[in-house]
């Protein structure tokens, strides 16, 4: 009986040993698999290449797909309509980003090379403007332009800024010869754009006035200019200045501008009282009564505006 149980014992340690060796064996095969075959999540951390040119990481194509993301071609009448938009509405700063984005990725294109330009001058931007040029007098042959384009752009900049270092570089590397900025230069007509966008980029309540009053001897008919003057001094509270500019406005509308001058003095009349909002209000439409106002208060009327006000509008 004993001999019996001693060999149960001895079958039961050796099956135990049995059973040990296969799960160690196993086990090794486990290991070895495991470094033969790709880790997936290794593979998905492993670092992309990376271009020797741009240092940037350049993502690889999953397989299947030929040449990755494809990308759409943009149309230069697209970006041209999108600026046109943006100008149309006096937003001469977004005009020039989406022309400036489109002419750094193709600056072959005359036609947005030109209206970027243009952008340029009537923000009076001419940082903007020779940097543009210089960028592509340094790609020689990138943008097909003509040596009388060069010239003309070239004095176009240094009539508006003749001491623009820039410009006047570029002129000597064009072989132009170098105008010579002139004692007394005439002063530079301040468009309504021009106005509209340097008010638009300084706070500056009483430089706002004075560009604003600048432009209107220039543009007389131009109503931005005196719907943004009227918004600077009614925000600044300057009653008689805003009876002044409303003045000038009645004279560029005339009696056709009913609605728009109704709107002008019930805003007016908001900032407190004053004899002459009832003079205003009850303007028969002859503009010698608006003259002889403005003469009274001293307020001088552009020429545009010194004729028989506008009827219609």
């Amino acid at each position: 009986m004993q001999g019996i149980i001693l060999f149960l014992e001895v079958i039961v340690v050796v099956l135990l040993l049995v059973e040990v060796f296969i799960r160690l064996r196993a086990r090794r095969r486990r290991v070895q698999n495991s470094g033969s075959a790709p880790d997936v999540a290794s593979v998905a951390r492993a670092p992309q290449p990376v271009s020797s040119e741009t240092g940037v990481e350049v993502p690889v194509p999953p397989a299947g797909v030929d040449g990755g993301v494809e990308q759409q071609a943009l149309s230069v009448e697209d970006l041209l309509n999108e600026a046109t938009i943006y100008l149309e509405y006096g937003h001469y700063a977004q005009a020039a980003t989406v022309l400036r984005w489109y002419v750094d990725l193709n600056p072959h294109e005359t036609r947005a090379i030109n209206r970027l330009l243009d952008t340029y001058l009537a923000m009076a931007d001419m940082d903007g403007y020779a940097t543009l040029l210089e960028s592509l007098g340094e790609k020689p042959g990138a943008a097909p332009m003509t040596e009388d384009w060069w010239q003309e752009r070239i004095d176009t900049g240094l009539t508006q800024d003749p001491g623009n270092l820039e410009l006047l570089v570029l002129a000597e590397k064009v072989g132009m010869a170098v105008p010579i900025p002139q004692a007394q230069a005439p002063e530079v007509a301040m468009t309504a754009e021009m106005a509209l966008t340097l008010v638009s980029r300084n706070s500056d309540p009483v430089y706002g006035m004075a560009v604003l009053q600048r432009a209107m001897v220039h543009e007389p008919q131009r109503l931005p200019l005196y719907a943004e003057l009227l918004r600077i001094t009614h925000q600044q509270h300057h009653i008689e200045d805003y009876i002044n500019t409303l003045i000038l406005l009645f004279l560029a509308v005339g009696t056709g501008g009913k609605t728009l001058r109704e709107r002008m003095l019930r805003a007016g009349a908001d900032l407190g009282p004053h004899p002459l909002w009832r003079v205003l209000t009850q303007w028969d439409g002859d503009p010698e009564v608006l003259r002889q106002l403005a003469r009274s208060r001293r307020v001088e009327i552009p020429a545009g505006l010194s004729g028989s006000a506008q009827s219609g509008g």
